[in-house]
C-alpha cells in the first residue's frame, strides 16, 4: 500500500506550522523540568516499599510490546493526560513477568486487578494475560478485580478473578467490536482535489476513504468475518469465566433493554443481576475486602506492592549465564525506513539487529516478536534480506506474532522458519496500493495555475498540476510489481502454490483461526512456545534467552529516566497552571500528526493495514 502523497504534504505543511508552537512549548517545559531537578535532588530517597501482602497491577495505561521512545514533551503531555503517576505504557512481558514470578512468591498472598485505566488494549494481549492470572490462581492465591466501572477490555481481565467488584454507582461496558472509518470521497470533490488511485488486491481497503463515501460491499464482508471471530472468542471466554450464557454477556438490543428495565435501569444493578460481577460495594468495602485477605497496611489501604516496585524487587526475566543463546528481538510499531525509535519498526534498524544476532557466535537461533500493522513496503524488504542473511548463516528464525503481523508486519515474516501467533493475532493483508493527489483544479478556481518547461515527459509532477496519464500508469506498473512480489515471496516461504498464495492474498485481513488454515501461520502459540521452538530447531539442550535490542547509552538512559520523573513531579503543577483539557489536545494532536509526517518509503509504496490497529 502507498501513502497518500499529496495529503501528506499538506500534513507536512500543517504540521511545521505546529511544530512553531510546540517547539515554544518545549523551552519552556525545559526550563521547568531544570527547576524540578534542582528540587529532586536536594530531596531525602523514598524509603522503599516492603515486598509483602498482594501483588496490586493498577493498569492504568495501554499494553505494548515496547514501550515507545518519546522526547521529554510527549513525555510531560502524557502525565498531564493520565492525571496520576501511572505510566502510559505497560509492557506485556513485564506484567506477564510479574505475574508469573507473584505466583511462586511467599510473600504475595493475593493479586488484586485494577483495570479501570486501561485502554486500547487488543484481544490477543488480553487473553495472554488471562492466561497469566489463570495460572497464577493455580497457586491457591486470591485474585480480586476490582473498578468503579468496566471497559470492555478491561472486563475480560477481571472475568478471570475470583472475585469482580464493582462500584455501586458504576457499570460494566459491553458494546462489541466494529471498524468504523471516516470517508471524505464527496469533500474531496467540493474541494476540487483529485485524489489518484493504484491498488492491487480487491480488499485493500486503505484508499477508500479517498474514493468512496462508505466502505464497499467487500471490505464489509473481509471485515466482518475477523470481527465475529473475535468477538466470539471473546463472549466464549467471558461466559466460561462466569459460569453464565453466552446470552448474558452479549444479549440483543431488545433482550438487554428487558433485563434493564427489570434492574430499574440502574447499571451496576443490571451487572450483578446477570452474573458480570460478584458484589456492588463502597470503594471502602473494596478496601476492605483486601484487607481481610492480606491484612492491613500502615496508610489503612491494604498490604501490597505495584507492578513498577515488584518488577524492580525480582530477578530479571532472561538471566545471563554463559550458554547457548536463542536471541529474541522485537519488532514493535509500524514500519519505516531508515533507523528508527524504539515502538517504531526502522528498516535499517531491525536489520541491524538481526545482522548483529547473525555475527554472534554463541547466538545460535532467534525469535522475532512482530507486533506491526506493516508500512514501507522498502524497509520491509531490507529487513526481509536480513532475515534471509541469517537463516543462510545457518541460524533459525522463528516468528512470535503479537496482536497483528499484517501487511508489512506479514512481509517480514513470511519466510521464518516457524510461525507462531494467536487464533486472534490479525495478519494477512498481502495487497499493495499506491495514492497520488492534485489540488489543480482547486487552485484554478482562484486563479492559480502552474506552467513551465522540462527536459522530459516526467518532469514537473506534482500537488499543483494534473497527473499526467503516463505517470499513472507508470504508478500503476510498480504497484502490481510490487503486489506480484509480496505474493510471490509469501508462496515461497510459506511453500505455497501460486493458487494458494493468491487465495490468502488481495489484501484480506485474516485472524490467527483462519490463517493457520491456510497455511500462512504454522502454529497456535505464545512467546515462550516460539522461544522453545527456535531452541530446538537449533538443536539446544542448554540454551538461555537473550534480548538483542539497540543499545541505550549511559547518557541517554540518564535523560530518559530523568525526563521521565520530571515528568511525573511537574504534571499535576502544570495541570493547575495549563487551560483544562490542554494536555490532552495537545497529546491527540501529536498521536495523530506525527506517523502521517513520518511515512518516508522513498518510492511511496506501503503495505500498511489501518484496520488492524485497535
Amino acid at each position: 500500500m502507498s501513502i497518500f502523497k499529496g495529503l501528506g504534504w499538506l500534513f507536512r505543511s500543517l504540521w511545521r506550522l505546529l511544530n512553531f508552537t510546540r517547539l515554544m512549548l518545549v523551552n519552556l517545559l525545559f526550563l521547568l523540568v531544570v527547576l524540578v531537578i534542582v528540587f529532586s535532588v536536594s530531596q531525602s530517597e523514598t524509603p522503599s516499599t516492603p515486598i509483602e501482602g498482594a501483588l496490586t497491577l493498577n493498569l492504568s495505561g495501554v499494553l505494548v510490546e515496547q514501550r515507545t521512545q518519546t522526547d521529554p514533551t510527549v513525555q510531560l503531555l502524557r502525565q498531564m493526560d493520565k492525571g496520576d503517576e501511572q505510566p502510559s505504557e505497560i509492557v506485556l512481558s513485564d506484567l506477564l513477568w510479574a505475574i508469573k514470578s507473584a505466583g511462586n512468591d511467599d510473600r504475595i498472598k493475593a493479586l488484586v486487578i485494577k483495570p479501570q485505566g486501561l485502554q486500547g488494549a487488543s484481544l490477543s494481549k488480553l487473553q495472554e494475560v488471562t492466561a497469566a492470572i489463570d495460572a497464577f490462581k493455580e497457586s491457591g492465591k486470591p485474585v480480586i478485580a476490582m473498578a468503579d466501572y468496566y471497559s470492555q477490555g478491561a472486563y475480560l481481565l477481571a472475568a478471570h478473578a475470583d472475585h469482580v467488584l464493582l462500584n455501586q454507582s458504576g457499570a460494566v461496558l459491553i458494546e462489541g467490536l466494529g471498524v468504523y472509518q471516516t470517508y471524505f470521497k464527496s469533500a474531496l470533490e467540493k474541494l476540487n482535489i483529485t485524489p489518484h488511485v493504484f491498488k492491487v488486491g480487491t480488499y485493500k481497503s486503505f484508499v477508500e476513504p479517498y474514493t468512496r463515501d462508505e466502505m464497499s460491499p467487500e471490505s464489509k464482508e473481509a471485515n466482518q468475518r475477523w470481527l465475529d471471530q473475535l468477538w466470539q472468542s471473546y463472549v466464549a471466554d467471558v461466559a466460561e469465566q462466569r459460569e453464565i450464557e453466552p446470552d448474558a454477556v452479549a444479549p440483543n438490543k431488545d433482550h438487554f433493554l428487558e433485563l434493564l428495565r427489570k434492574a430499574g435501569g440502574n447499571a451496576a444493578s443490571y451487572a450483578l443481576d446477570n452474573g458480570l460481577v460478584d458484589q456492588l460495594a463502597t470503594r471502602d468495602e473494596m478496601t476492605q475486602a483486601v484487607i481481610k485477605e492480606v491484612g492491613e497496611a500502615d496508610d489503612h489501604g491494604w498490604k501490597g506492592v505495584g507492578l513498577k516496585e515488584y518488577l524492580a524487587a525480582i530477578p530479571e526475566q532472561y538471566p545471563q549465564s554463559g550458554k547457548d543463546e536463542v536471541g529474541l528481538i522485537t519488532a514493535s510499531g509500524a514500519i519505516m525506513d531508515g533507523v528508527q525509535p524504539a515502538g517504531t519498526i526502522g528498516g535499517d534498524s531491525l536489520a541491524d539487529l538481526l545482522a548483529e544476532a547473525r555475527r554472534d557466535d554463541q547466538v545460535k537461533a532467534v525469535v522475532l516478536r512482530v507486533d506491526s500493522p506493516g508500512g514501507s513496503a522498502f524497509a520491509a524488504e531490507q529487513i526481509r534480506a536480513e532475515l534471509l542473511a541469517l537463516k543462510q548463516a545457518g541460524k533459525p528464525v522463528v516468528i512470535s506474532m503479537g496482536s497483528y503481523a499484517a501487511s508489512g508486519g506479514y512481509w517480514i515474516s513470511a519466510d521464518a522458519d516457524k510461525i507462531f501467533a494467536s487464533p486472534t493475532t490479525l495478519t494477512g493483508s498481502i495487497g499493495v496500493f499506491g495514492m497520488f493527489a492534485t489540488i489543480d483544479k482547486a487552485l484554478s478556481q482562484y486563479g492559480v495555475h502552474t506552467d513551465g518547461v522540462g527536459t522530459t515527459d516526467f518532469v514537473g509532477v506534482g500537488l499543483t498540476r494534473a497527473l499526467p496519464d503516463h505517470v499513472g500508469e507508470a504508478i500503476q506498473l510498480s504497484v502490481e510489481d510490487t503486489y506480484q512480489r509480496f505474493v510471490g515471496l509469501v508462496g515461497k516461504g510459506r511453500g505455497l502454490s501460486p493458487e494458494e498464495a493468491e487465495k490468502a492474498a488481495e489484501g484480506r485481513v485474516w485472524t490467527g483461526q483462519d490463517a493457520k488454515a491456510l497455511g500462512l501461520v504454522d502454529e497456535f502459540g505464545n512467546l515462550d512456545d516460539a522461544l522453545k521452538a527456535a531452541a530446538d530447531l537449533a538443536n539446544l539442550k542448554s540454551w538461555q534467552v537473550t534480548p538483542i535490542a539497540p543499545e541505550e547509552s549511559a547518557r541517554d538512559k540518564f535523560l530518559r529516566e530523568l525526563f521521565d520523573s520530571s515528568a511525573q513531579a511537574l504534571a499535576p503543577h502544570l495541570q493547575s497552571w495549563l487551560p483544562a483539557g490542554l494536555g490532552k489536545a495537545l497529546l491527540e494532536m501529536n498521536r495523530t500528526l506525527d506517523p502521517l509526517t513520518r511515512f518516508n518509503d522513498p518510492q511511496g509504496t506501503y503495505a500498511f493495514c489501518p484496520v488492524c490497529l485497535p
